[in-house]
């Protein structure tokens, strides 16, 4: 019977210095100084053990390891012999705590003896021979008594080979004549007499959050160690830093008079492919103070710590990071610092800029693949980035199955690094809701980028080939109109009221509730006499506003003038606003990032929209209902008279008198022509009959409709980890970078009279005109007064030095009585006629322009050219120069500094 348990090896040792000794220095290591027999177990035989005796014995097992990597030792105390006949000749031993020891072999190591913490095993054999044992992998064998042998794995790396340290924990119980392998588990209570080195280990998963060192710590690589200090440090908030870091050393200090430190080093500097590191020395006490700035605290480990917040709120703001390290860890963090750790924490989540343009084709492939039928279009220049374009084909679908023939486009800049814009076009199904076709991401919004989304989406896409039915509806962007009247002449076009509106008040000045009210009057009207009533109303309140108006095609923003075919009547182009709210959160995201998180959008609203339709309780969608139910409990005004054949003549009021034909589905007061919904005309002459108002809502309203358009469902994608590499084509490049000097705009203007959020007032900007006190005109203050220039009164004589311009540096005009013709002068010479002199451009904001010049020709001449980037650069750079010489000339430099400018740009030109 053998009781204790314990695995102990020996690993990097070097093949030379293998010998009987070193194998002796082994075992008095382990504590055994009794007697011994040494037998090591050949690997291809099952548990055929050799004697090991001398020098001779060690080379034979070292002959061995280019088949097996490693070899298992077995010790054998010498005790007095046993007689049993079944047993055989040989003399058999016993021994209360044998052990196995496991030498394992390496190649290119040193010697280095340790221990491990793994499981250890005991063989254990039941005195009484009626106990059961529990059946193993290997049958045991029914004998007498035997021999059993604690197998203790010594592992040592030996050079000229390459294996990995295995310590194989399992306990061998054999018979010394035995030629068979026989596993025996036991329990794991018993003791142990070795007295082998074990080293604790950390764990990065479990003990990175709050470390605490100990000597002779193990640590997988250097990188670990460094995480674990730093963590140490801003946890206690003590400030170490690293005093010696190299390839094999590593000393963390504290302050100055502090004993705390850390010494650890590779375990094996000679292994290149070692990188294991072990402290060597620790000293834990501090005596210096805790401090609240700590200099570990840094943006990467902040990105890294509160990575998860960024995770879940991608709007997690620097300043809620700040709040969060100072109740977390007691830290004061700079402000400044809390934006770094964003920017990493948010480029980490959402992937570089550059390499989201390197993988469009694979994104596109893996959406066409998944969503069969879907458009994408990816549009370049020398492999620059322009534009791109995705409609799925779910849309193409639900779009032809019953959605109303009305389109609103519209585009919305984009904030991200590369900035440019997004398109979209919308649509409208029964219940008034946004309903996305097409988006895709242009360079900027012009004529071209839009004649270009038109062509995709309509002709190819949506095979618009009769364009007198469709309805498209804009806010007059930039290109917009034109586009859609060179491609579709025939379509009927709307503007947005609000926007018209903001253009009479803003840009003509024509403010006041009263003309406010006639314009929406006006838009509102839908037959001839309320319009010519709005106008004849604004004409009295204004001439001017009754004249510009009059400029305006009423068939862009009246009811009265719009086609009835649509069956809408929006005046504003909010469900292109819905949609830019839907996405906002993406709108600063990397390319593809944004372009799925859209899709993402899409594909989660068509799927809720398509259980909300089958939850539907009637035969209308929600919206219609309550429209038609409203219009029910509307108090009764009108008496309809039946004039034969479903047609019905209404008075309405004094004067007012309205014919609805319930064949026709149409009313004089054309609403329920424009809307497909009865009027309160209709609604009573219905009711009179004894029906419901249900019956005669146009077909694009009922449920049955709803259930077809939302039957085509956006598919799924998968991660970027499957996406199917496309080498054929090349990668993209990102787009040129337009960008206006100054802080770039994020939110979106507010008009005169909206309140701003921020401060819950209104603004009195567009509504306050300033005037100027020195010359007493509209439109500027004194500090931006310029003197004679656009109608602006002429200095006065003792005004004889002029102010700093705002945004530009300063600049002086002498007095007309003392003209001078020094080439130094900020200007021209002055005189009766010339009263002012221009601005200087300001310097920092030339070489600023020149910077950004030169990234985008590096950019396009990468591309094309071999060339590394440096001559690249260099090349630029000295042809900025060259086209700068007449600015040098203009500024008046004099000979010899221009000179020298020469000669430094033709002596980088010869380089």
């Amino acid at each position: 019977m053998y009781t204790g348990k314990e695995v102990s090896f020996f690993d990097m040792c070097h093949i030379d210095s293998m010998s009987m000794l070193e194998i002796d220095d082994m075992v008095r290591e382990l504590g055994y100084s009794t007697p011994h027999d040494i037998y090591w177990q050949k690997p291809w035989g099952v548990l055929k053990v050799s004697p090991l005796k001398n020098d001779s014995d060690v080379l034979s097992m070292l002959a061995a390891l280019p088949r097996q990597k490693y070899v298992h030792v077995y010790l054998e105390e010498i005790v007095e012999p046993l007689t049993n006949s079944n047993v055989g000749t040989e003399t058999i031993r016993t021994d209360e705590n044998a052990r196995n020891d496991e030498v394992e072999i390496e190649s290119n190591g040193s010697t280095d003896n340790s221990s491990s913490e793994d499981a250890d095993y005991v063989a254990c054999n039941d005195h009484d021979s009626d106990s059961p044992l529990e059946d193993s992998e290997n049958n045991l064998a029914d004998s007498g008594d035997e021999v059993c042998d604690v197998h203790v794995g010594v592992g040592r790396d030996i050079p000229g080979f390459s294996a990995a340290v295995r310590v194989e924990n399992e306990v061998v119980c054999s018979e010394t004549d035995s030629e068979g392998a026989n596993l025996l588990h036991s329990a794991s209570d018993s003791e142990t007499d070795g007295k082998g080195r074990k080293y604790p280990e950390f764990n990065s998963e479990t003990d990175l959050k709050n470390p605490q060192f100990k000597k002779g710590m193990m640590f997988s690589h250097q990188s670990v160690l460094k995480a674990a200090v730093k963590q140490y440090a801003v946890v206690n908030r003590y400030n170490v830093r690293l005093k010696t870091n190299d390839s094999r050393r590593l000393q963390v200090v504290c302050k100055d008079g502090c004993p705390w430190m850390i010494w650890a080093s590779r375990l094996n500097p000679k292994i290149v492919k070692e990188s294991s590191w072990q402290i060597k020395t620790y000293i834990g006490e501090h005596t210096c103070i805790r401090d609240t700035v700590n200099e570990n605290c840094i943006s990467t480990w902040l990105a890294e710590t509160y990575m998860e917040k960024w995770r879940v709120d991608p709007t997690y703001s620097s300043g809620s990071l700040q709040k969060d390290v100072e109740n977390d860890h007691i830290l004061h963090v700079p402000l400044t610092k809390c934006c770094r750790a964003k920017k990493l924490a948010l480029k980490k989540l959402h992937g570089d800029d550059e390499e989201k343009y390197a993988r469009i084709y694979d994104y596109l492939g893996e959406l066409r693949g998944t969503n069969p039928g879907t458009t994408t279009i990816c549009r370049l220049a020398n492999r620059v980035f322009e534009r791109m374009y995705v409609c799925l084909q779910a849309c193409k679908d639900d779009f032809k199955a019953g959605c109303r023939r009305i389109i609103c486009v519209d585009g919305c800049f984009l904030k991200g690094h590369y900035q440019g814009y997004l398109l979209a076009a919308i649509g409208i199904y029964g219940n008034d809701c946004v309903y996305p076709l097409a988006y895709g991401v242009v360079e900027s919004e012009n004529t071209s980028s839009w004649s270009w989304f038109f062509f995709q989406i309509l002709e190819e896409d949506l095979e618009i080939t009769n364009s007198h039915h469709y309805t498209f509806m804009s806010d007059k962007q930039k290109g917009l109109m034109q586009s859609i009247l060179e491609l579709f002449p025939n379509a009927e076009r709307r503007g947005c009221v609000r926007h018209l509106y903001s253009n009479f008040k803003n840009k003509r000045g024509f403010t006041g509730k009263a003309l406010k009210d006639a314009l929406w009057k006006a838009a509102r009207a839908t037959y001839m006499k309320e319009f010519t009533d709005a106008m004849h109303e604004m004409k009295a309140i204004s001439e001017d506003a009754f004249e510009w108006m009059q400029d305006k095609d009423p068939r862009l923003w009246s009811k009265l003038h719009f086609e009835t075919h649509s069956k809408s009547d929006l005046l504003l182009n909010n469900l292109c606003e819905s949609f830019n709210k839907m996405i906002l959160e993406a709108r600063d995201k990397p390319i593809l990032t944004l372009m799925e998180m859209v899709k993402c959008k899409i594909m989660n609203r068509f799927a809720k929209k398509a259980e909300d339709a089958q939850k539907i309780v009637g035969t209308l969608c929600p919206k219609i209902q309550k429209k038609v139910d409203k219009l029910i409990v509307q108090p009764i005004r009108c008496w309809p008279r039946n004039a034969g054949g479903n047609r019905y003549e209404v008075p309405a009021g004094h004067d007012d008198q309205h014919i609805v034909d319930l064949g026709a589905h149409s009313c004089s007061c054309r609403k329920w022509d424009l809307t497909g919904i009865p009027c309160i005309h209709a609604t009573t002459t219905i009711l009179m009959r004894g029906e419901r108002p249900e019956a005669y809502v146009n077909n694009c309203y009922k449920k049955e409709t709803q259930l077809q358009i939302y039957s085509h469902m956006v598919k799924p994608l998968r991660g970027p980890k499957q996406w199917a590499h496309h080498v054929t084509n090349e990668p993209v490049l990102p787009p040129i970078i337009r960008r206006p000097v100054g802080r770039p705009q994020r939110s979106r203007r507010k008009e005169a009279d909206e309140i701003l959020t921020s401060t819950g007032r209104i603004s009195k900007k567009g509504l306050v005109r300033m005037t100027c006190s020195k010359c007493s005109n509209a439109g500027h203050n004194k500090r931006s007064c310029r003197g004679q220039v656009g109608g602006n009164n002429p200095l006065s004589s003792n005004n004889n030095v002029r102010k700093p311009i705002r945004n530009g540096p300063k600049a002086s005009i002498p007095n007309v009585s003392q003209q001078t013709s020094s080439s130094n002068a900020a200007g021209p010479p002055m005189n009766s006629s010339t009263a002012y002199v221009p601005p200087i451009q300001r310097p920092k904001l030339v070489v600023k322009r020149a910077q950004l010049q030169m990234q985008q020709e590096v950019q396009v001449v990468k591309a094309q050219s071999p060339l590394s980037d440096g001559c690249l650069l260099k090349a630029l750079k000295a042809r900025s120069r060259i086209n700068h010489k007449k600015t040098l000339l203009q500024k008046g430099l004099d000979g010899d500094e221009f000179q020298n400018i020469t000669s430094f740009v033709n002596g980088v030109l010869g380089h």
